[in-house]
């Protein structure tokens, strides 16, 4: 009696199984939707090429048949990040054993699923790595047999490209035989397969943040938002007067301002008092250095407010210096007057003189944002100041 891993030659009854296939199929499918609940917004073709060899793990197959070499080609839809669906053509030549003079060959039809149980945690440009596990099922020719059959595989994918991911696999499979089919072995085929599995997909990159406007000011260039700061460009608040500052944080949200004055206009010679986020540093009065185009950097937004002061003869100016809440109070009060001095420094030499920007210092009376954010307390704020007025010595003005 053959063992029913036929040989070409194989003469015995064909015995076909389309309603197994279309059963396969279908479960297939079904399995995705279950799994899935709902198709994902976009959805990735995948293709999978698997050599691998295969080793005969039962009787009398391993004593008919060698180990033999294993191909599976696997094009697919990934349905979202987890689970995909995928169908194989899958070919097994297995050369014949000592004493036997014909070898065998099988042609299998399938359909499954592919699972990536922790894909939801890995990178999406990852998309292609990481562990694995499918089940395929569907119809095998053997000879002039048809038969059903099944494998499963569990594998590792490196990716080392956007597009390709590479590792190994392991796998098992099947062929179903009938017990009644005349002059057949009633055993089932069994074998496994140790391989790699080559992945291809499409490039993946990480979501960027939706971009708020962009028709935006011409001051510097970045990414996908020409001719605007980087941080109006990644924002990813509301900002309803779109200058690049949340609506939370904008101290006059209806009017356009840049970052650093709070999203207020530069306006020192107006009626509001101009808050300036000049970013100095813990226990320190220096004006934080200029860095190319880094747009942090405070120098432009203090050269604005020197031409507006100088274009207006009858502006007065105090420069209010101010500290955040580590360390006593009259050491962070002669702290907020030296930042006040550096930044009046800064401004005599762009052509004003002391007395139109005279300073004082509050020291960590008036937290901008108290308990939040000890940087934003580190800061100076511009008041105009009406004709014989001095400045202010406390928070309430």
């Amino acid at each position: 009696m053959k063992p029913n891993f036929d040989s070409l030659n194989n003469r015995g009854c064909p015995r076909r199984l389309p309603h197994l296939t279309a059963l396969a199929l279908g479960a297939a499918v079904l399995l995705g939707a279950l799994f899935t609940g709902r198709p994902a917004a976009a959805q990735d073709f995948t293709f999978q090429a698997e050599p691998a060899v295969a080793l005969w793990v039962d009787e009398p197959h391993s004593s008919r048949f060698t180990p033999g070499v294993y191909l599976a080609l696997r094009p697919g839809l990934a349905l979202n990040r987890v689970v995909g669906l995928q169908w194989s053509y899958a070919l097994l030549y297995a050369p014949a054993g000592d004493g036997f003079a014909d070898s065998g060959t099988a042609h299998f039809l399938s359909a499954g699923l592919r699972l990536r149980p922790f894909g939801a945690l890995q990178p999406k440009p990852n998309h292609l790595g990481g562990l694995f596990w499918d089940l395929n099922a569907g119809y095998v020719r053997t000879g002039d047999l048809d038969r059903f059959g099944f494998d499963t595989g569990l594998g590792y994918g490196f990716q080392v490209a956007r597009t390709f991911a590479i590792g190994p696999v392991i796998r098992y499979a099947q062929i179903i035989q009938s017990d009644n089919t005349p002059n057949e072995d009633p055993n089932d085929a069994q074998f496994v397969t140790l391989g790699l599995n080559l992945s291809f997909g499409p490039a993946h990159e990480e979501p960027k943040p939706e971009y708020i406007d962009r028709e935006c000011p011409a001051q510097k260039k970045c990414d996908d938002c020409p001719e605007c700061v980087q941080e109006r460009c990644t924002l990813g608040c509301p900002d309803g007067d779109h200058d690049g500052t949340c609506d939370p944080d904008d101290r006059c949200p209806t009017v356009v301002g840049p970052p650093a004055t709070l999203g207020c206009p530069i306006d020192p010679c107006g009626g509001a008092p101009l808050v300036v986020l000049v970013q100095f540093n813990y226990n320190s009065s220096s004006l934080p250095s200029v860095r190319g185009d880094d747009p942090q950097t405070m120098d432009p937004v203090l050269d604005e407010v020197a031409k507006a002061v100088l274009q207006d003869p009858s502006c007065r100016v105090c420069i209010i210096g101010h500290a955040s809440d580590e360390g006593p109070a009259e050491y962070n009060r002669n702290l907020s007057l030296q930042r006040a001095s550096a930044v009046q420094g800064y401004m005599v030499e762009r052509g004003l003189s002391e007395s139109r920007m005279p300073t004082a210092g509050l020291g960590s009376a008036c937290q901008l944002v108290p308990e939040t954010t000890r940087l934003l307390n580190r800061r100076v704020e511009f008041r105009r100041l009406a004709e014989g007025e001095s400045c202010p010595t406390d928070c309430s003005h």
